[in-house]
């Protein structure tokens, strides 16, 4: 008990050490408090049962028809003839065989529990393994569409360079020159086409 007391100090002064919260520590003395309680009380429950056979088979051998008087037998300290104590019907064991019975009982549903555990682990293991496979292609599918973006990018670019090239062109006053040179060209060849 005082080696338990020094370990529940040294975690009051410590806790990050043990890696325990002051919640899981409260569980964890609650539980051994409450397993030590249902330990003494059964203790307490064969105790109780070892008296009362005790006292039944004093009180069974004094009363009962197998013994025989002493004065028949000639033998005032053992008779030849006792009763054997059945010990299948004590009540200890009509407890003991109750608890193993709820004991079983807890296990079983444990086990069913596991069992469905188990299985709603396997679905959730299916189920994360086909989130990655899809997670995967939209990734894929991302990088397709970054690199088309990309190219259409490039393609932008070189066309809004052509346009401002072009841009530029009829911003220049040589073109306009040689619009007015070729227009005043195109007009003496239509004069002279119809004179002559």
């Amino acid at each position: 008990m005082v080696i338990k007391t020094l370990q529940y100090n040294l975690f009051c002064i410590n806790p990050r050490k043990f890696k325990i919260d002051s919640t899981e520590l409260n569980t964890r003395v609650n539980f051994i408090q409450e397993t030590k309680r249902e330990v003494q009380f059964m203790k307490d429950k064969i105790s109780e049962s070892k008296k009362e056979n005790s006292s039944k088979q004093q009180t069974q051998s004094e009363d009962s028809p197998l013994k025989m008087p002493q004065a028949v037998t000639g033998n005032s300290s053992n008779t030849r003839y006792s009763r054997l104590v059945n010990e299948a019907d004590s009540p200890s064991n009509e407890f003991v065989g109750q608890t193993l019975a709820q004991q079983e009982l807890i296990i079983g549903q444990q086990n069913e529990q596991l069992e469905q555990l188990a299985s709603s682990m396997g679905t959730l293991k299916t189920m994360s393994r086909q989130i990655g496979h899809e997670v995967d292609e939209q990734a894929v599918m991302l990088d397709d569409f970054g690199h088309e973006m990309e190219h259409t990018q490039s393609k932008m670019e070189n066309t809004l360079g052509k346009i401002a090239r072009v841009m530029r062109l009829t911003n220049d006053r040589r073109q306009w020159a040689a619009i007015c040179a070729l227009s005043g060209i195109l007009a003496v060849v239509i004069v002279l086409f119809f004179v002559l």
